[in-house]
Formats: C-alpha cells, sequence, structure tokens
C-alpha cells in the first residue's frame, strides 16, 4: 500500500500541471494573432506580406503547450509586421511531414519563398535555405524568437528597397 502513495500523488500532481497549462494556453491563444494554417498556400499567402515564425507542434505536447503563451506574446507584438503562425501536425500530418519534423515543438523563421524554396533566417542572423540551421527543437526563449524575426525583418526591408 505505502509503495503506490508516491506513484499516486506524482501522477495527480503532473496531471493538475497539465490541466492549468491546457487552460492558460487557450486563454493565450484566443488573445494573440497566431495564425493556426494547414496547407502551404495558407504559409505561401503570409509570406508574401512578410516573415513567418512558425511552430510545429500538438495538442497533446506538453513542451508545445508551454511555448503558446510565448509564442501569444509574439505575435501581438510583432502584428503588422510578421506573421505567427501554427501548424498542428495532427491535423496537417502531411504538410507538416514536408519539413522533415523528427520532435516537437519544432520552431523557425521562413523570411521568404525563393526559387528554389523557402529561405530561412538561420540561428546565426544568416539567411539559408536548409532548415537544419534554422529551426529551434523543444521549448525556446522570446528573446531567441524575437531575434530571429528581428534580423528576418530586416532582411526583407533590404531585398525590398
Amino acid at each position: 500500500m505505502n509503495k503506490l502513495v508516491l506513484p499516486i500523488i506524482v501522477l495527480i500532481s503532473v496531471l493538475f500541471i497539465v490541466a492549468g497549462m491546457t487552460g492558460d494556453n487557450k486563454e493565450a491563444m484566443e488573445n494573440s494573432a497566431i495564425i493556426e494554417i494547414t496547407s502551404a498556400q495558407e504559409l505561401n499567402d503570409l509570406l508574401a506580406q512578410g516573415p513567418v515564425l512558425m511552430e510545429i507542434g500538438t495538442d497533446w505536447c506538453p513542451a508545445c503547450s508551454s511555448q503558446k503563451p510565448i509564442m501569444a506574446e509574439i505575435s501581438l507584438e510583432y502584428e503588422g509586421k510578421a506573421s505567427v503562425v501554427y501548424l498542428n501536425s495532427d491535423k496537417a500530418g502531411a504538410f507538416a511531414a514536408s519539413f522533415n519534423i523528427y520532435s516537437i515543438p519544432d520552431s523557425f523563421v521562413i523570411v521568404k519563398n525563393g526559387e528554389n524554396g523557402y529561405v530561412y533566417m538561420g540561428t546565426d542572423g544568416q539567411v539559408t535555405t536548409d532548415r537544419n540551421y534554422a529551426r529551434y527543437i523543444g521549448l525556446t526563449t522570446k528573446s531567441k524568437f524575437t531575434d530571429l524575426l528581428d534580423n528576418a525583418i530586416k532582411y526583407r526591408k533590404s531585398i525590398v528597397d
């Protein structure tokens, strides 16, 4: 009997934590400018307007849920300058698979749709067509994303002017 008490307490604690995150994240998503996309056409339409910060995840992923309030804040701060999108790999599996994801959340910034595919803002501030040099896997800080977006906005301005 005593051997069951600790695992039950741990299980109940985890359930309360996960339940709490879900409620907060629904509110964060409702009060944000995050756009949920399901197709390449939707992404390309947004890219025509400016850079896109994209997160690929699922509803059941704890790290994805923890990331949502960060993305919600960024979406409001960058509204009109860049788009923040969410791709649920459970709802749009084929589209998510086109990015060769192997772990979630998988986040990155696309600066444009080039002749040979998407051009990404690399984590080093340089543009690349290799998404592996531009992705953040797992829970990522707001400052990393805002640095990427700032660099992407500067890059877009330099190629338009």
